[in-house]
Parts: C-alpha cells; sequence; structure tokens
C-alpha cells in the first residue's frame, strides 16, 4: 500500500512539472514573434467551444476538429499529427478549483479539487474501412477534498470532486443518412447528451454546470462521469438545419453511477430494473454559417425512469418511477461586432420539474444568468458571467433541501488553452439555522494538454 502510495505522488508530481515546463515553454514562445499560420484554426462549433478539451465532453464535439494551437503540450504535436494522419485523436486537460468559506460557517474550511482527463477517439473509417464509423473512450483523475460537505451544501460550489482513477464514457459512433442521424452505444451518460447547453460552461458551480443539478440530484444514473457511465444507446437527427431531436436509454444501476471498481461496474442489474428513458427537441436558432443573426438555443426534453425508488419519508417504501421535464435556452442579445463575431452578451434561463415529490429530493429547479464575452475591448476573449439558481427541496424531504445559489465570476482566457477563472458564490438556505448562509471565494485553473 505504502509503495502504491508513492508511485501515485511520484506521477502526480511528475504530470505536474511537465504541465508547468510545457507551459512555460509555451508562454515564452507566445511572447515572440511567430510567422503566420498557413491556415486559419477552425471555427468553434456552437456546442462545442473547446474540442481539445475532454473534460464534461459534450458529444457535439463527437467530429469537431480543432487546431493544436489549442494545447499547451506543444512537444506533442508531431506525436498528435501522426495519430490524426490515422484516423487516432488524443485529448487531455486539467481542471482545478481552490475556494474557501469567508463567511457561513463556525470556521472557514480551505478546500481544492482537480480532475485530470485524457481521452482518446478513432476514425474506423481511417483504421478499418468502415465510413461514418468512429471509438471513443475517456479516463479521469481527481483528487482534492470537496467544500460543499463542509458547508452541509446541498448545492455544490464545484462540481470537481471525483477522488480517485475512473472509467469515462466508452462508445461506439455511427454517422447515417448524411451526417444527419448520429447514432451512439455503449458506456454512456445521460448528462452529456441531454438538458445542457454551452453558456453553461461559463459557471463554476455544479448546481448549473454542466445540467440542472436536481437532474441527477433526483437520479443519480443521469449524472455524467466522473463518477460513472450506464450502458445504453441514443440517437439525434437533423430534422431541419434548425430543429435537431434526440432520445436515448440507459441502464439504471446505481452503482455504475457511482463509479464502483473505478467505473468499471459493467453489470446491468444490481438490484435496480427498468430503463431510464430520455427525449429532446432543440431549436438552433441562427447557427447556419451563413446565418446573420444573433445565435441562441431553445431545448424542450422529458425524462421517465421505470427504476424503484424509495420514499423520502420511508425508506422501506418503493415507487415505481418517476417522470420529469425541462426547459431551457439561451440567447445572444448584443453583439456590438456585427455577425461572425463572437463578442457580445448572452442571457439564459433553466426550469425542471420532476412529478414525484415522494422520492425527489429536488422536484423543482430554476435558473437564470448573463455571460458577457469581450466586455473589456483590450480583452475580447474574456468573459464575465453571473447566474442565479434555485434548487426547491420536497415537502416530504428536509427543509433544508431548499437553496439558491448566486455566481459572480471573470473568465481570464490567457490563451486557447489555459483559462483562469476568479469567482465569488452566496449560498442561502430557506428554513435554515441563523449562520447556515455561506459566502464563497475561489479561483479555477483549466489548462488543455
Amino acid at each position: 500500500m505504502a509503495r502504491n502510495r508513492s508511485m501515485l505522488r511520484f506521477t502526480v508530481t511528475a504530470i505536474i512539472g511537465m504541465v508547468v515546463v510545457q507551459l512555460a515553454a509555451s508562454c515564452a514562445a507566445h511572447g515572440q514573434q511567430s510567422p503566420p499560420a498557413t491556415q486559419p484554426p477552425p471555427q468553434p462549433k456552437f456546442g462545442c467551444r473547446q474540442p481539445a478539451n475532454p473534460h464534461r465532453r459534450q458529444q457535439a464535439c463527437n467530429d469537431a476538429a480543432f487546431g493544436l494551437d489549442e494545447t499547451v503540450a506543444g512537444a506533442w504535436d508531431p506525436v498528435r499529427r501522426a495519430a490524426q494522419r490515422i484516423g487516432l485523436t488524443l485529448t487531455g486537460s486539467y481542471v482545478g478549483a481552490l475556494q474557501t468559506n469567508v463567511t457561513g460557517d463556525h470556521h472557514q474550511v480551505w478546500s481544492y479539487a482537480g480532475q485530470l482527463s485524457i481521452a482518446a477517439s478513432a476514425d474506423l473509417n481511417e483504421l478499418i474501412k468502415a465510413p461514418g464509423l468512429s471509438a471513443y473512450v475517456g479516463f479521469s483523475w481527481g483528487t482534492g477534498s470537496n467544500l460543499g460537505d463542509s458547508l452541509d451544501s446541498v448545492i455544490l460550489t464545484s462540481g470537481l470532486y471525483a477522488p480517485s482513477f475512473y472509467l469515462g464514457e466508452m462508445y461506439l459512433q455511427q454517422n447515417l443518412l448524411r451526417q444527419k442521424m448520429t447514432v451512439l452505444a455503449g458506456r454512456l451518460a445521460a448528462a452529456n447528451a441531454f438538458a445542457t447547453l454551452p453558456v453553461f460552461a461559463n459557471y463554476v458551480n455544479y448546481g448549473i454546470n454542466p445540467n440542472p443539478f436536481s437532474l441527477g440530484a433526483n437520479d443519480t444514473t443521469f449524472f455524467g462521469p466522473p463518477t460513472g457511465t450506464e450502458w445504453g444507446a441514443q440517437a439525434s437527427y437533423a430534422v431541419t438545419p434548425s430543429i435537431r431531436i434526440a432520445a436515448g436509454a440507459f441502464n439504471t444501476n446505481v452503482n455504475s453511477a457511482n463509479g464502483e471498481n473505478h467505473g468499471t461496474d459493467f453489470a446491468l442489474q444490481e438490484g435496480n430494473k427498468g430503463v431510464l428513458a430520455a427525449g429532446e427537441i432543440d431549436y438552433l436558432r441562427n447557427q447556419r454559417a451563413n446565418s446573420t443573426g444573433k445565435p441562441g438555443q431553445l431545448a424542450v426534453g422529458y425524462l421517465h425512469s421505470s427504476n424503484s425508488f424509495p420514499y423520502l419519508d420511508s425508506s422501506a417504501q418503493q415507487s415505481k418511477g418517476y417522470s420529469g421535464t425541462y426547459v431551457m435556452g439561451q440567447q445572444m442579445v448584443f453583439r456590438p461586432d456585427g455577425p461572425g463575431t463572437a463578442r457580445g452578451a448572452t442571457v439564459w434561463g433553466s426550469w425542471a420539474l420532476n412529478s414525484n415529490h415522494l422520492v425527489s429530493p429536488i422536484p423543482l429547479f430554476w435558473g437564470a444568468g448573463l455571460s458577457y464575452e469581450g466586455l473589456i475591448p483590450a480583452r475580447k476573449s474574456d468573459v464575465v458571467s453571473a447566474g442565479l439558481i434555485r434548487a426547491e427541496g420536497s415537502r416530504y424531504a428536509a427543509p433544508t433541501n431548499t437553496e439558491e445559489l448566486f455566481e459572480l465570476n471573470y473568465q481570464w482566457n490567457h490563451s486557447r488553452f489555459l483559462t483562469i477563472t476568479p469567482h465569488a458564490q452566496y449560498l442561502w438556505k430557506q428554513k435554515s439555522a441563523e449562520g447556515r448562509n455561506a459566502t464563497v471565494l475561489g479561483i479555477q485553473l483549466s489548462l488543455t494538454l
């Protein structure tokens, strides 16, 4: 055991050392003049702003290309290029957040949590001549502590705490009907495909990034990795360039969702039954390459699980499942530099409802906010964001399940591979004891390797 721990410490130290050296070299290179690129970098998809980052990777990134300037590990560029020529794409990132509560508890607590994410995708058309078929596998390694536990908070101030290493999503993907339909099958996470918007990634708290927190709090099998995934299948179809429909069916093994055996619990049934079914309709507004209007997205979805859940007020009794729905959207409302530019203001809103208050700790959730990219003209890529969310607890659960959180943050984008986000959060509970409200300050670093 002591030897394993020593090896883990050595590995962590080596990774951190490599990242620091590569970052220093890259920063020095950015300070020097370099010849112009022969080709412009690929434009990011609306639903995938960072295709080189595997952390909480949205499946809209599956076919997105990225330039090598989006990664810090410049020394590995020849390896990546060689791998891409045979259809292999390698990605990695590290995200860490340091936070502390400056008010709201009997004592101040410092907490740091981080996640190293590594993923590989393979274009099987290049490897085995299977048109439209690809494969994906992801891994993560988490370290640190959880400030939310110390504050007895329902809404976690960060979603990075997932100690140990885990196998993430692992699936095959097939594109059909001239790229209009995409089918995935394997180890999947509903949270990576349903009930998410690009703007949610601008926040640090786990209440809205990457999904409304209530959807996973009510059903652990909805959450994405880390820690867990489920066997499942899903498909999406572009009815028109502006209308997309998606549906999926996922297993309901809670042990798998909780990351048992480091994400390798592949059993279908361990006391669970039925499936988690999800469906969503998206309206993609002004997202075509030639669109001149301001982009936006509206999503309406439905969830249903046929698994059994214990009653909140009597664990001896079981319910036959639940149904839920959600509505969310984001819309750019101000763009000073005109069509085709990213600078400007985007507003968003989210609402989620679960029908079964007997088994759902948080049956009602809502949130709203604003993100402004390029508020400071000299820093056109930086983003300032503010958002308010509310998780409303079931009448059958403890009153402290109702909680609100406000976050204000500033994303300082040093480059396409490094983002530093100082942030402030305020949490307050309804019907709670005096002094339970908390002010949290912190800083988050995101580094694409």
